[in-house]
């Protein structure tokens, strides 16, 4: 009797366990055959196929309603190594984060049709909101940029993981987060199939919500609205359930989970019985890799890409590097340029005391303008982290033509306006943010 309750229980666990996402054993794989009676014919069966990697440790709350291409090679039935694409999202986003970036490798990714596209996101834009003018006073003596410039181009973001998910939705696609903090995080669970590496958190959202301000308690409201509710429709590609999107949005949400059969319900409350995530009216949801693996928002936990290839059962891959290429090559090109023109405006703010030191400050303020055009990242990057902007050049430009004809009068002994821009207390313009 004792030997049937056991041999029923173990049917039980095998049975739960087959219908979890996890990557299945193969058939034949370290499954206990019946003994056959002695008068029958043993059958005949294919050799048992080596074991890939045990599959990761049944999650409670891992999902099992997952729109898009399953990545997993149970599901994807791959006679051969697959061709691995790896698309990077590295740095500031709306800036390294750009969709001309993104509009080579998708014209890349059509020509070499791979097998599975890893998105690789490693962001951190910033940790909050608190001290803003000490925090925009660091960032121009760190050529860093303030969270909320970065934050100010949710729609741009919106756009592009729209983009993204339409053009490539023919191909399986996971992405694997190694720090996400910031905006960022709508990339991160704006795909459905998402692992984690051990050190990446995913925090900080709550950045957008930030950028709903002003005195007029109603127009507070409306924009507070309207920021969030673009960042939630983001999360919302990746099939995020609205309670999840909200706390990771909305400071004054809390989040806990409960556990439904195999899947996580999130709730709205600390009341959860299986994971209290927010319980602060505070900050937003934030989810180390470990929490995000237990309530199933992460599938699992990878140390690098070799290890993420061998959680999706790949224990052999052809990896395709061309995005990586475009990826550095796209931004060096602009960031070069950028740390030129540093220099540029330094040449800019030195005393001018004749038309000629006039006439240099203008054709400096043409090259910038001219590298503004060209580059919209360049142009990004001066106004979020100097507050210099293409309309302001321009202005700065039409300023010193003035002067220069202002000048050519007065040495012609003509009247029409007398001598100024030289020295420092010219036309410098604004070069620090907020200015």
């Amino acid at each position: 009797m004792k030997t049937l309750l056991f041999a029923a229980t173990l049917t039980a666990c095998a049975s739960a366990f087959a219908q979890s996402d996890a990557p299945a054993t193969p058939t034949g794989q370290d499954a206990p055959a019946e003994a056959a009676p002695a008068e029958a014919t043993p059958a005949t069966t294919a050799p048992a196929a080596e074991p890939v990697k045990a599959p990761p440790p049944f999650t409670l709350g891992r999902s099992v309603d997952k729109p898009g291409k399953s990545p997993f090679a149970t599901d994807m039935q791959l006679d051969r190594p697959p061709n691995v694409y790896v698309i990077p999202m590295e740095g500031y986003m709306g800036v390294d984060i750009h969709p001309i970036v993104y509009d080579k490798i998708l014209k890349d990714v059509k020509e070499k049709k791979p097998d599975l596209i890893v998105f690789r996101l490693a962001s951190s834009d910033g940790r909050g909101t608190e001290k803003y003018m000490e925090a925009v006073n660091e960032a121009q003596k760190e050529d860093k940029i303030d969270p909320r410039r970065l934050a100010s181009g949710i729609t741009d973001y919106r756009d592009l993981a729209a983009k993204l998910r339409t053009e490539l939705a023919s191909f399986p696609t996971v992405m694997y987060v190694q720090d996400s903090r910031g905006v960022s995080c709508v990339y991160a669970l704006a795909w459905p199939y998402m692992f984690m590496s051990p050190d990446a958190r995913i925090a900080g959202l709550d950045i957008v919500a930030a950028l709903g301000g002003g005195n007029d308690a109603d127009i507070k409201a409306k924009m507070f609205s309207a920021w969030t509710g673009i960042a939630k429709g983001i999360l919302e590609l990746g099939g995020r359930p609205q309670e999840l999107c909200d706390a990771l949005v909305r400071p004054d949400r809390k989040l806990s989970a409960d556990i439904d059969g195999r899947s996580t319900k999130w709730r709205a409350d600390t009341l959860g019985s299986w994971y209290v995530i927010d319980s602060t009216d505070e900050v937003s949801a934030r989810f180390s890799s470990k929490i995000a693996e237990d309530t199933g928002l992460a599938d699992g936990v990878a140390v690098d890409m070799a290890d993420l290839m061998y959680l999706l059962g790949y224990p052999e891959y052809t990896l395709v590097d061309s995005g990586e290429k475009i990826f550095r090559d796209t931004n060096a090109a602009w960031r070069k340029r950028y740390r030129e023109s540093k220099k540029w405006m330094e040449d800019y703010q030195e005393p001018m005391d004749d038309e000629r030191d006039l006439a240099k400050r203008k054709q400096i303020l043409e090259k910038m303008l001219a590298n503004f055009k060209q580059s919209p990242q360049f142009a990004r990057m001066w106004e979020w982290t100097r507050g210099l902007s293409e309309d302001q050049l321009k202005l700065l430009i039409e300023q010193l033509t003035e002067q220069i004809r202002a000048y050519q009068k007065q040495k012609q002994g003509t009247s029409g306006g007398g001598r100024s821009g030289g020295g420092r207390g010219g036309p410098a313009g604004p070069m620090g943010p907020g200015r």
